[in-house]
């Protein structure tokens, strides 16, 4: 069958040629052209097939993440679209590049009721609608010809924004033959932003150097009591003891990981001796067991984060807008701190007229650069280097990570445990499951992390791995986002993967279990199952009356119940805390590993709100 002229050979060829080489979907109808143009065109493009479209999304998310390359999402028409819904929604919130190419009917009956219509016509819902709101872009392709014109549209559009752009491809359109093909695809890219004017430069390091003048030691303790300063460090006992007022405090985001500038965000700290508080979604961005690492923002850290954040003669905010999750909370401490915020033109979410806000728009790495070249560190001062943890986003580095120093949190030398666990004879809790794995992760390690209570302690708990990362999806936040976004990470980086989710959120999407094993990938999978939606039922204890749930359930064996319907996958059951450092220690076979564990749903998690409201 000679289809090399079609209108979805060109958009694989198109991909080809932009790098776009991973295609994460779930087949159908109207969109089963485009998996037979990419059959035709073989390696390097790969269609990988999701157990939900959902998934599909979430895959490109984690694949995003862990290797700073967009992906491409597939769906047919009807419930296929609609199951892309959320997925695409968490794109466009944590401003995610990836293009969704989504099937349609055929245009030719568009306004006849034919099956899964979304054509807007004859009282049909509006595909084209709905996803304009979602995504960054969005166009519906009527003619064939339209398809060189509009698809790197819609890339620039992913790229600039960052976030999903989306074509609605009617079948009958994916399957005709172009007129004429440009001899050249040209590559895509998001358009150059220009470095700041150079007075903004100028006044902003002014500022920085009278900060960081003013600054003082932090007595008392060191980075890592500052973030796992024992079982109560998230209380608020609002005496502010061990701080000094002062200096440079750095507020880090996402926005510096999509920007692969970790090593220039360490340049710049170094050179203010400033601490450094990370949001939950960039825990990656600096090197965690650094004596300046000051922990996560937002209800998962620490009230010491806030109060060093109030303190400080000067704040820069790099990378990070301060939503509610991961910071909101300090946008009045800062009405009256100056604020250096190098954000490349996505400003953070600070009051209207901010008196004392300079923003340096341009691209983050270069200006981070430049300012760290602008500052001299301190003179006679021997901090230690702030090394950047990240391997570059492009690179797929499948080092084993052996010889790492495990990772053991200030002031203990064992997780806090009963007797009987710490020598293995009794059930786990959380936390001493979460330090197990925290000492049992590889350097270059992706670590995944799913919603609720199990997603807010380990985000507290466990430390990004050194040279890997540490991905969690706090823009819709949805259930299940793990599993798919672990895979994604695993196959863009080829490095062992830990996906942390808790028995609700595998309920969700955790059949995408199955493709990792048809996919052979080094994932484990570290499921927390206290029988619950836990974080619904210590709401219903927290903030209501507490003599009702409708979020117990009845106890369910996954672990069991994974091993007998996936071969596939080395499935077992953890019952304690030696039984689980076993089973995180064995090496991998070639297949994914599940491990389930029990804990308590009524232990209540370190979320301040939980706390502050008690």
């Amino acid at each position: 069958m000679g289809h090399s002229s079609r209108t979805v050979d060109y958009v694989v060829g198109f991909l080809r040629e932009q790098g776009l080489h991973d295609v994460f979907g779930v087949d159908g109808a109207n969109i089963e052209d485009l998996y037979d143009a990419v059959a035709l065109a073989g390696a390097p493009l790969r269609a990988l097939v999701a157990k939900h479209e959902f998934s599909a999304a979430t895959m490109a998310d984690g694949y995003h993440r862990a290797a700073g390359r967009p992906a491409v999402v597939a769906a047919t028409s009807g419930a296929g679209a609609m199951n892309l819904v959320p997925g695409l929604a968490e794109l466009r919130a944590s401003q995610v590049p990836a293009l969704a190419l989504i099937g349609q009917p055929p245009a030719a009956l568009d306004g006849t009721g034919t099956f899964q219509e979304t054509s807007g016509l004859a009282g049909t819902m509006d595909a084209e609608r709905l996803f304009a709101e979602i995504g960054v872009f969005c166009a519906r392709v009527t003619e064939p010809d339209r398809i060189v014109e509009v698809l790197p549209r819609a890339l620039e559009a992913a790229l600039a924004a960052p976030g999903p752009a989306v074509l609605l491809l009617p079948k009958d359109v994916q399957q005709s033959v172009l007129g004429a093909w440009p001899e050249r695809i040209a590559r895509v890219g998001a358009p150059l932003r220009p470095l700041s004017a150079e007075p903004l430069r100028a006044r902003a390091v002014t500022v920085l150097t009278a900060a960081r003048a003013a600054g003082g030691p932090v007595a008392g303790e060191s980075g890592n009591e500052r973030r796992n300063g024992g079982p109560d460090a998230w209380r608020d006992t609002g005496d502010g003891a061990g701080h000094a007022a002062g200096g440079v405090v750095v507020l880090a985001g996402p926005g510096v990981i999509r920007a692969d500038a970790r090593a220039e965000l360490a340049a710049l700290c170094t050179a203010l001796d400033a601490d450094v508080a990370v949001a939950p979604d960039a825990k990656d961005v600096f090197d965690n067991t650094h004596p300046r690492c000051l922990g996560v923002l937002g209800p998962s850290g620490t009230p010491e984060t806030d109060r060093r954040v109030a303190q400080a003669s000067a704040v820069v905010v790099a990378g990070h807008r301060l939503p509610q999750m991961a910071g909101g909370s300090l946008r009045d401490h800062l009405k009256g701190v100056p604020v250096i915020s190098v954000d490349g033109g996505d400003p953070p979410l600070l009051p209207a007229g901010h008196p004392a806000l300079t923003r340096l728009t341009g691209p983050i790495a270069a200006e981070l650069d430049a300012l760290a070249r602008a500052l001299e560190p301190p003179a006679g001062r021997r901090e230690p280097s702030a090394a950047a943890p990240g391997r570059p986003p492009m690179a797929a580095d499948t080092a084993t990570g052996a010889g790492r120093r495990p990772y053991v949190p200030a002031q203990r030398q064992a997780p806090v445990a009963s007797a009987g666990q710490r020598t293995g004879t009794g059930a786990l809790d959380l936390p001493t499951a979460l330090d197990i794995l925290a000492r049992r992760l590889p350097e270059n390690a992706n670590l995944v992390v799913d919603a609720g209570n199990t997603g807010a302690t380990t985000v507290h708990r466990v430390p990004a791995p050194r040279r890997g990362r540490f991905i969690t999806a706090l823009g819709m936040g949805g259930m299940g986002h793990s599993f798919g976004a672990g895979i994604g990470a695993a196959l863009a980086t080829g490095a062992p993967t830990y996906v942390v989710a808790g028995d609700g959120a595998f309920y969700m999407h955790g059949m995408e279990i199955h493709t990792a094993a048809e996919l052979a990938l080094p994932v484990t999978f570290l499921i927390v199952n206290n029988n619950a939606h836990a974080m619904c039922h210590t709401r219903e204890q927290v903030f209501f009356t507490g003599d009702y749930t409708f979020n117990l359930f009845r106890p369910a064996h996954i672990g069991a119940g994974v091993a007998a319907l996936f071969p596939g996958v080395r499935a077992h059951h953890a019952p304690d805390a030696a039984e689980l450092d076993r089973a995180l220690a064995a090496p991998h076979d070639g297949r994914p590993v599940l491990i389930s564990i029990d804990v308590d749903p009524h232990q209540v998690p370190p979320f301040r709100p939980f706390h502050t409201n008690r």
